[in-house]
């Protein structure tokens, strides 16, 4: 069990894709708002990833009252339906034991950092023991361990590695290819298609031969021909325009396989690797597209 609450959205009440469910099951907003907390409340009930073994898409339209409801998630795009159950799409971005702890640490480090802005523009000075403790990226005093967290993250995000001899991004066979001295990048959030521009100016690849992803892949099983699958359908989410931007890249594209975000693939019992129906739809796109 994660915790005792999940994160809702202020302003789901508004979202479209509420409206869609509305029109395609034919209720309100608060049946179908009701009806998602359940299935949130749910699956960070019984799940740390989103999957729900043995849930079906009967079973969802059961247990909210709401005949086709199963149907009309599976259209907005908000779960996928496996052999072996029902996935939340991007689950652990927002709920889960990890999302949480970064939802937590986040307003605790808010929380912190606006009380020490509100000190100093009230004429307060930091004692040499608040300097010592440290500064957050606005100048203001933390305690030594929220110094020493935004360190961590500050140096997960400025990462250096090194740059790989192969065309491809994704490298097929792995493992490590021979390594040319590492490139300094912008330090700054940047969004994608600007990496990747600046990965083509410094004759770079925007995942690395080296990198751990390939590591952790190679570790858990997760096929190479997955992994290029999830690149190809990473790129293209995080192309769009009012995309979210982000310091490191590879960083966060390691995180999108290790937490599965776009659900591609499943384990089966016997411990192989198989695509979802987004999985299945994800790799139909990209070789229409090739």
């Amino acid at each position: 069990m994660a915790g005792e609450w999940i994160k809702m959205r202020t302003n789901l009440w508004s979202d479209p894709r509420v409206s869609r469910l509305c029109d395609l099951s034919g209720k309100g907003e608060a049946t179908v708002v009701g009806a998602l907390y359940w299935l949130w409340a749910t699956a960070d009930e019984h799940t740390q990833s989103g999957h729900m073994p043995g849930l079906s898409m009967a079973g969802i339209d059961r247990k909210t009252g709401i005949d086709g409801f199963g149907a009309a998630l599976l259209a907005v795009g908000w779960i996928s339906d496996t052999d072996g159950g029902i996935s939340l799409l991007r689950f652990d971005e927002h709920n889960g034991s990890s999302a949480k702890n970064r939802a937590t640490t986040a307003r605790r480090v808010a929380t912190h950092a606006a009380g020490a802005r509100a000190r100093t523009q009230g004429g307060a000075v930091a004692t040499p023991a608040s300097v010592a403790d440290g500064e957050n990226a606005n100048g203001a005093a933390v305690s030594a361990p929220l110094a020493k967290e935004e360190k961590r993250r500050e140096d997960v995000n400025k990462l250096a590695l090194t740059p790989p001899v192969s065309a491809d991004p994704i490298v097929a066979g792995h493992p490590i290819a021979a390594a040319a001295p590492a490139r300094r990048r912008a330090s700054g959030a940047i969004s994608l298609p600007a990496y990747l521009e600046q990965c083509k100016l410094a004759d770079d690849k925007p995942i690395r031969a080296d990198d751990a992803v390939f590591d952790y892949a190679a570790k858990v099983g997760v096929p190479t021909e997955f992994l290029r699958l999830q690149w190809l359908e990473f790129k293209e989410r995080y192309s769009l325009e009012g995309a979210k931007q982000y310091k490191s890249w590879p960083t966060v594209f390691s995180k999108s396989v290790k937490g599965n975000w776009f659900r591609l693939w499943y384990i089966l019992p016997d411990g192989a690797y198989a695509l979802t129906t987004s999985g299945q739809q994800a790799r139909r796109q990209h070789e229409a597209s090739a």
